[in-house]
């Protein structure tokens, strides 16, 4: 990618950041370093290098349901609203 002299001014517009000039022009260097980095790293010969996914690297632990009746019922009545047997709590976006 070819870095333009207002590429932080129109970054920072489309994300609703107001910048100061000085500001800017130090955004500007650090994406310059960025992108000339990821030019770098796009020069790697990575054709020997098997695919993968992270699932495949990923620890996976077994899906057993831990049941410790005394400790749920203790914590669902610290809640101050129940349902069933849940704790009510309120939504968080």
């Amino acid at each position: 990618m070819i870095l333009e002299k207002d590429n932080a001014l129109s970054c920072a517009r489309m994300t609703k950041i107001r910048l100061r000039a000085e500001e800017a022009a130090m955004y500007e260097e650090q994406l310059k370093d960025l992108f000339q980095w990821v030019e770098e790293l796009s020069k790697v010969d990575t054709s020997a290098v098997p695919e993968t996914t992270t699932a495949h690297a990923a620890y996976l632990r077994p899906d057993e349901p831990v049941t410790q009746e005394e400790l749920a019922e203790r914590l669902v009545s610290a809640f101050s609203q129940q349902e069933g047997h849940c704790a009510k709590v309120k939504k968080v976006l």
